[in-house]
Formats: structure tokens, C-alpha cells, sequence
């Protein structure tokens, strides 16, 4: 290759590259489109509302050194919520006679801990159904169920809190809406079975499209 060729080319890249480092107002950097940034539409009018179809949620709560974000609520999925609405006794007054059958929640079966260290009552308030309760007996409402979670599974509460753990609802683009903990996990049985990660196969034929 000539020298002056090759002198030209690189003159290009140089000015490529300076061009790319250099940034204006009129020009915004991928970077500056992030939840930290300040320019005056960070999100450049990205969002994923149209595939949230307006889905029921909170803004999470607990985790004050991570950018604002919200939980899909878990109350509406939840099948005979409120729990007052059987619940209208306290749990003792409730009780059926010995050797009655029992009435509700009787393939509920805790494999969540040793029964020495939980109980139903570890989470759930006996006296006050629709709510449940941390280890200092604070009330807890079911759509921040996630800050009970968080109490023995620190790590993985970080985790779900920075996004490295779990699932989000509607894509990428903002506002972040994420799965409770229970969304996911069964509360009784947390525990997922082990199994093979799926394999796509061609369809043979005969097989219906």
C-alpha cells in the first residue's frame, strides 16, 4: 500500500474516532439513556407500557440504593383474597371440633423450612388475615410480600433487586415491572424441581403445524 494511502486511512479512523468520543447537547450518548441519567428524556421514548396492558402494580419498597422500579401486584391473582372474607373469627374460634374434617387449606403442606424454625405463623398473621408479618410482627401487605422473602434470603433479594434474579414483565425498556417472589416460587414449597432445559426438535412429518 502507497504511504499516502495509508496515511489517508488513517487520518479517517482518527477522525471516526473523535467523532464517536465527541457529544453534544443535540446529541445524546447510549449511555446518558439509563434510569440514572439526567438529560431531559432519558428513556428517548422507549417504554413497554403497550405490553404491561396496564398491569396492576407497586413501586417497591425496601430498597433505597437502587433506581425506582415496581412489582406486579399480587393481590388481584390471588383467588379468595381478602382472606376476612372467610376469616371473620379469630383462628382459635374458627377451629372445627376435634376429629371434624377440616374446611380450607388442607393440601396446603409447608417443605419451605424445618418445622422448628417456621410455621404458618412465621408469615402469616392468625389474627389478621390479609396481612402477613415479618419475624418482629410487623404487618406486611400481600403485594410487598417480597419484604418477608427478604428477611432469611438476603442475596437473592439483592439479587431481584438489581435485576440479576427473576423475571420482569413487558421487555426492557422502562418502567422496570417485576414478579414477586411468589410469582415464581411457591411460598410453601419454594424449592423448583431440577430439570433438563428444553430442546427445539424438527417437526416430523404427519405432525401438525
Amino acid at each position: 500500500m502507497k504511504p499516502h494511502v495509508r496515511l489517508v486511512g488513517m487520518l479517517f479512523m482518527l477522525a471516526l474516532g473523535l467523532a464517536a468520543c465527541h457529544e453534544t447537547e443535540e446529541h445524546t450518548s447510549v449511555l446518558q439513556i439509563a434510569e440514572h441519567a439526567t438529560a431531559p428524556n432519558p428513556d428517548a421514548g422507549l417504554s413497554s407500557e403497550p405490553y404491561l396492558a396496564s398491569a396492576p402494580r407497586v413501586v417497591a419498597t425496601g430498597f433505597p440504593d437502587r433506581p425506582r422500579f415496581f412489582v406486579l401486584a399480587r393481590t388481584p391473582a390471588i383467588e379468595k383474597y381478602p382472606c376476612s372474607t372467610c376469616h371473620t373469627l379469630p383462628l382459635a374460634g374458627m377451629r372445627g371440633p376435634a376429629g371434624s374434617p377440616r374446611r380450607a387449606h388442607w393440601s396446603v403442606t409447608l417443605e419451605h423450612a424445618p418445622a422448628t424454625v417456621m410455621a404458618c405463623a412465621t408469615c402469616h398473621t392468625p389474627d389478621a388475615p390479609d396481612r402477613l408479618r415479618t419475624l418482629e410482627k410487623s404487618p406486611v401487605d400481600f403485594d410487598h410480600s417480597y419484604q418477608v422473602c427478604a428477611q432469611c434470603h438476603s442475596r437473592q433479594a439483592a439479587d431481584w433487586a438489581s435485576g440479576a434474579h427473576g423475571k420482569r414483565a413487558g421487555g426492557w425498556a422502562p418502567p422496570r415491572v417485576v414478579f414477586a417472589c411468589a410469582q415464581c416460587h411457591n411460598p410453601h414449597a419454594p424449592r423448583w424441581d431440577t430439570r433438563w432445559p428444553a430442546v427445539a426438535r424438527t417437526p416430523a412429518p404427519g405432525d401438525e403445524k
